[in-house]
């Protein structure tokens, strides 16, 4: 695996699930008031799934990554599980943009960074499975007298 290219996609995206993970968990309102989700309207109930969704969830990721991008025996794997939940967030937010509309700003951003995310991921691994490009091989030279032609 073309290692700089993984540990750079693994570092980039958990340090950002790191930085949701930390606003879901102290500061949920600056996290999701942006997409018009008041917290204090919410019930304990809704509160509560938000707080272990983009919280907890997004922090335990976020810091599965970090680690992965250290560890060469869960690199691949992580690879796939970041490329597997980015490209779950996108076909999420494209089918809500077909069946709810055009959403605001935010989201249309989010879906550019978590596409962004997908590149990264996909290209980390695509470098992993290319095939070695092995230079180009020149004939021997000959060796000895040789017999000119007749």
């Amino acid at each position: 695996m073309n290692t700089r290219a993984g540990i750079s996609a693994l570092l980039i995206i958990g340090l950002a699930f790191c930085g949701v993970g930390y606003l879901g968990l102290v500061a949920p309102n600056a996290l999701l008031g942006p997409v018009g989700i008041e917290w204090t309207g919410l019930g304990n109930s809704a509160q509560n799934e938000l707080t272990a969704t983009y919280g907890g969830m997004y922090a335990a990721l976020g810091l599965f990554f970090v680690i992965a991008a250290f560890v060469p025996a869960v690199r691949l794997g992580a690879l796939w599980a970041a490329a597997t939940f980015l490209s779950g967030l996108v076909v999420g937010r494209v089918v809500s943009l077909v069946r709810d509309g055009i959403p605001g700003p935010m989201p249309l951003a989010l879906v550019l960074v978590e596409l962004m995310g997908v590149l990264l991921t996909l290209g980390a691994l695509l470098k992993r499975y290319a095939p070695a490009v092995q230079p180009p091989t020149t004939p021997p030279a000959p060796s000895g007298p040789t017999t000119p032609p007749l």
